[in-house]
């Protein structure tokens, strides 16, 4: 390995056995899970694993770690590492790279979608609250009346089979996300910028995902309002993995969700900043519209108390916890591991964020 890298700094918790495996993987590691990190391990460090925050309160100063070429976050999201006091600035962005954990959440968010797709399918959500609020078995007619409008709508458990799932953004998340649907004999079409088919990067799980990104059968543009359009018009579940940018905020609308197939379901997993929730009500309200939606992100988050979404009939709203993955450290830390083979290779390092785009 380059000298370069021989010294891993670590101030997240690990196991003992995922730690062993890291140490194998770098001459040095210096496991400061607390965040107090000595000022002689400071000086030495050549890579640095952290949380979604980056560098811990102990780093003050830029000279504090004048050998750090690598952050790796365990998160996916960069933004709140790279607006930090220390990685803010120009100098440490031309010093350090910071590479977000993007393709470890495969593990937990595509399951999310696919099981409360099917919550929302299948109405267990509203069996579920009946059984556990009134402690009673619940009739099939009192479930279909719980579900008001929709209920009348779609009055029996509905099916995956045959439906079209649209994937807005086609990342780590949503090709492992079109690998399971299309276990349930569904239809995949995906949206990205250029509406290209493209193979996968970064960091991939081995055994997940889609890396040759064969599975939709095809690509629409979102940067083209008809082909947008026509993406939308397709699309029976829509599936948001998007990350928040200055493109993608506020990128829906009412309009784009009153578009999509009678009886369609929305399901948001980025960032809450892609709709307003308003726009979303409005979708859900207006007949022959939005019939569900899943949000594990919101806008605002958290959202409001008493705001009308929680209580929803066709609403599943959980509070941004679809990535948390069991293990959620020593998954990251795979990445960490895989790194260490890149760079003895002196290849790129793995999922090098872009301070610009934020992702």
């Amino acid at each position: 390995m380059s000298e370069t890298y021989e010294n891993a700094v670590i101030t997240v918790e690990l196991s003992d056995s995922k730690l062993e495996e890291v140490k194998k993987a770098y001459q040095n590691v210096y496991y400061h899970p607390d965040g107090q990190v000595p000022e002689d391990h400071l000086k030495v460090a050549d890579i640095w694993y952290a949380n979604w925050s980056g560098f811990p309160s102990c780093v003050a100063a830029l000279n504090q770690i004048p050998r750090v070429k690598i952050l790796q976050l365990s998160s996916a999201g960069a933004n709140n590492a790279l607006q930090s006091s220390i990685m803010s600035s120009d100098e440490a962005r031309k010093q350090i790279k910071v590479c977000s954990s993007s393709g470890m959440h495969v593990l937990s968010i595509p399951q999310y979608i696919v099981g409360n797709v099917i919550n929302l399918y299948m109405k267990l959500h509203i069996q579920l609250h009946i059984a556990r609020s009134k402690s009673t078995w619940p009739a099939r007619d009192q479930v279909v009346e719980q579900c008001g409008a929709s209920g009348e709508a779609f009055p029996g458990n509905r099916s995956l089979s045959g439906k079209t799932v649209g994937l807005l953004g086609y990342g780590h998340i949503a090709r492992e996300t079109a690998r399971l649907f299309k276990a349930f004999n569904c239809k995949i079409v995906a949206a990205n910028s250029k509406g290209d088919r493209r193979a996968e990067e970064g960091y991939r799980m081995p055994g997940t995902g889609d890396a040759d990104g064969s599975i939709p059968e095809q690509f629409y543009s979102t940067s083209d309002e008809q082909s947008f359009q026509e993406f939308l018009s397709r699309c029976d579940i829509l599936v948001a993995s998007l990350p928040s940018t200055p493109q993608t905020t506020n990128m829906l609308k009412q309009k784009h969700l009153e578009s999509l197939p009678h009886g369609s379901v929305f399901v948001n997993v980025g960032r809450g900043d892609l709709v307003k929730s308003e726009d979303i009500l409005g979708a859900l309200d207006t007949p022959r519209g939005l019939w569900g939606a899943v949000l594990d992100v919101t806008d605002p988050e958290p959202l409001t108390e008493g705001h009308p979404l929680y209580t929803h009939s066709n609403v599943i709203v959980t509070p941004h916890t679809s990535g948390s993955v069991e293990g959620y450290f020593d998954v990251g830390a795979d990445i960490l591991i895989a790194q260490a083979a890149m760079l003895r290779e002196n290849k790129e390092a793995l999922n090098v964020v872009d301070p610009a785009k934020g992702y």
